[in-house]
């Protein structure tokens, strides 16, 4: 796997969750909603991001998850995005793993994003109930 340059770094909250299904073999499924603040670099666009999605947390520690959101910059310029994750349980309690990241825009400014793949490094922490995310250009 190839990265590129570093796009933006993450951090937000969830505000809320619905568990809809639990179950000893497939594990445990919930509904998620959260808000964040990008920080971008490069040409990529700070803004504040909403979104939401199902995680399901498996027995054994892992995570798979599929999200769905937009970020609005602080021009009024927005980009709508489409994340999976996969991830696993680590030391601490954290889940840790990688998020794959794509979208679309019909701003002009932002149109270069239509055609980007990024990768991000995740970790989230349940008991505070907040992430992190640092993601890089997939070439």
């Amino acid at each position: 796997m190839a990265l590129g340059e570093k796009l933006f770094e993450e951090s937000g909250n969830v505000l809320g969750f619905k568990v809809t299904k639990v179950h000893p073999v497939e594990g445990t499924t919930m509904e998620v909603s959260f808000s964040s603040e990008l920080k971008g670099f490069g040409k990529f666009p700070s803004g504040r991001n909403i979104g939401s999605g199902t995680m399901t947390q498996y027995p054994h520690g892992f995570v798979d998850a599929s999200y769905q959101g937009t970020l609005m910059t602080p021009e009024g310029e927005q980009f709508m995005w489409w994340a999976h994750e996969k991830s696993k349980l680590a030391d601490g309690g954290k889940i840790r793993g990688l998020v794959m990241v794509s979208g679309f825009t019909n701003s002009q400014k932002l149109s270069w994003m239509n055609g980007l793949v990024m990768a991000g490094e995740s970790e989230f922490d349940p008991a505070a109930q907040q992430f992190r995310v640092t993601a890089y250009e997939w070439m």
